[in-house]
Formats: C-alpha cells, sequence, structure tokens
C-alpha cells in the first residue's frame, strides 16, 4: 500500500502557486534585457520596416 501511495504522488503534481504566473519586475527587465542583446543601436535603417527600406535588387 505503501508503494502505490508513493506512485500516486509522483503522477500527481504540485499545485501552482498563485504568484507563479505572474512575472516579477526583476523578471521582466532581465527579459527585457535578453531580448535587445543582439540589437544595434547604430544600425543603419534601425527604425525603418522591411516596407520602408529602398529594394536593392
Amino acid at each position: 500500500m505503501a508503494t502505490l501511495n508513493r506512485m500516486e504522488q509522483q503522477q500527481t503534481p504540485p499545485p501552482t502557486p498563485e504568484d507563479a504566473t505572474q512575472a516579477t519586475a526583476e523578471q521582466r527587465e532581465l527579459q527585457e534585457q535578453l531580448d535587445r542583446q543582439n540589437e544595434d543601436p547604430d544600425a543603419p535603417a534601425r527604425f525603418q520596416s522591411r516596407r520602408q527600406i529602398a529594394d536593392e535588387t
């Protein structure tokens, strides 16, 4: 019986804490930094979409 109880516990995931579904301000800031780590602020046409850039072909 004790073995069956352990198996049941392993199959049932622990409940998700209510606050675990929301990102903290620190997590949002870190994610923003990670999202922008490869951007070049001095890149030409940085603020233009692909439709605004001349077709060079």
